[in-house]
């Protein structure tokens, strides 16, 4: 697994009146413009493909997935290490699915972000 940057380059159109200095916005200028323009923009995103509007994807080398703390990842409890005793403690998976598959009647215990150092996952090794 890993993590992707995903940008998109939307643009819409309002209307303001003649005296809205677009070079000296204020608090209420903004308030305006998001009042306006986030309904447009949500439309579009439902209505348009998104593909026309992505200007860039990258991979996050910055924060690999499994490093954010808003990452979910899993592994099988080593309580009973006889029944994992081929995986390694940095050894993780994507998918709660195919680490229940891979090793079935272990209990598979939900990590976050950087709970386990230098996570390594190995769904593809067991079928994922």
């Amino acid at each position: 697994m890993k993590a992707i940057l995903v940008e998109f380059s939307l643009m819409t159109r309002i209307i303001v009146p003649d005296d809205f200095d677009v070079d000296n916005l204020s608090g209420e200028d903004y308030e305006a413009i998001r009042h306006k323009a986030v309904p447009k923009f949500k439309e579009k995103l439902d209505i348009e493909t998104v593909g026309d509007m992505l200007a860039s994807v990258q991979e996050d080398e910055e924060v690999p997935f499994g490093s954010a703390h808003t990452d979910v990842y899993y592994q099988p409890s080593f309580d009973d290490y006889s029944k994992v005793e081929d995986l390694s403690s940095f050894e993780v998976f994507a998918s709660k699915e195919v680490a229940q598959r891979a090793f079935p009647g272990v209990r598979i215990i939900e990590y976050h972000g950087g709970d386990i150092e230098d996570p390594t996952f190995v769904d593809s090794k067991y079928g994922g």
